[in-house]
This record gives structure tokens, sequence and C-alpha cells, in this order.
């Protein structure tokens, strides 16, 4: 890697750090750093670093998609079960989170923080359960759980990793 690829990882690194611990506190992800997140992306593309600029706008539309679904799904299955408008899996911040992920990584790049952004929160939400069980804390159902550092750990993987991201592909 590159001493410019370093500095604009490392930049991405720390935005994607802010980022969560922002979620963490506010359950909201903040619009400003999205904006840098996805500037320094931008200008990793422009600096002729991975990813190009076609594969960059994929990634950000197919990352951006997939937690788009996901957000309409979580809507349709509160309507089911009659649950309040606040009561939703995703939020409109980590859409845009993720489509900004999405160009930060490129495609395939982006497939592969999806699944892992997933897989993370998962885990996470078992932390969640056993950590409240643990502290004796009563578990409600459908209880809000800030998601955008899981989003955010996956693309720190996808930054760190490109060559291991990029073999999951290769065969």
């Amino acid at each position: 890697m590159s001493g410019i690829a370093f500095g604009i990882t490392v930049v991405q690194l720390a935005l994607l750090a802010y980022i969560s611990i922002f979620d963490l506190q506010h359950r909201n992800i903040h619009p400003g750093a999205l904006l840098a997140l996805a500037g320094v992306s931008l200008l990793r593309t422009f600096a002729n670093q991975s990813p190009v600029l076609q594969s960059a706008l994929v990634g950000a539309l197919f990352a951006g998609g997939a937690f788009g679904l996901a957000y309409l799904g979580g809507r349709l299955f509160g309507r089911q079960l009659d649950l309040p408008p606040t009561a939703v899996v995703f939020g409109p911040g980590d859409i845009w989170l993720g489509a900004v992920c999405g160009l930060a990584v490129g495609f395939p790049g982006s497939l592969v923080m999806v699944l892992l952004a997933m897989l993370f929160g998962g885990l996470s939400v078992g932390v969640f359960v056993g950590f409240s069980k643990w502290n004796c804390a009563a578990i409600r159902p459908f209880t809000a759980l800030p998601y955008g550092q899981n989003i955010a750990a996956a693309t720190g993987f996808a930054l760190l990793f490109p060559a291991e991201v990029a073999q999951v592909f290769a065969g």
C-alpha cells in the first residue's frame, strides 16, 4: 500500500470510528461524517488508488440498495405486527452509511462488506442479549439497537484487507 493510500485509509478508519461512536451514543448517523467519508473515498478513487470510479459507484449502489431493502423489509414486518413506526430495523442513516461505505470499498468489496455487516449485526445482538441477561436487565422485544458500528466494522475489515476480500471471489 502506497503512502497516499495508507494515509487515506487511516482517515477513512478514523471517520468510521467516529461514526460508530456517534451512533452508539445518539442512535443516529452524523451527516457531516458521512459527507467527509464520501469525500475521502472519492479522493482515494481520483488519486488512482483502489477502487476505480466505476467499481466505487457500483459498490455504493449495491450496498445502499441492500440496506434499503432491509429497511423496507423491517417496515413491512413492523406493519404486519402493528408495531409503532419508531420500531425499525434500520434507519435512513444506516442506508446512507451503507452506500457511502460501498463507495469506499467498491464492488465486489461491498458484497463482502454487506455480508460481514449482517454477521457482525447478529453477533452484536447476541452480545447485547447476553450482557442484558448477565446484568439482569429486562429485555423488551423489538428494542432498537444501533447498527452503524456493524457496517463500519465490516467496512474497516474490507479496507484493511483488500487482498483477502478479492481472494474470496478469485476462486
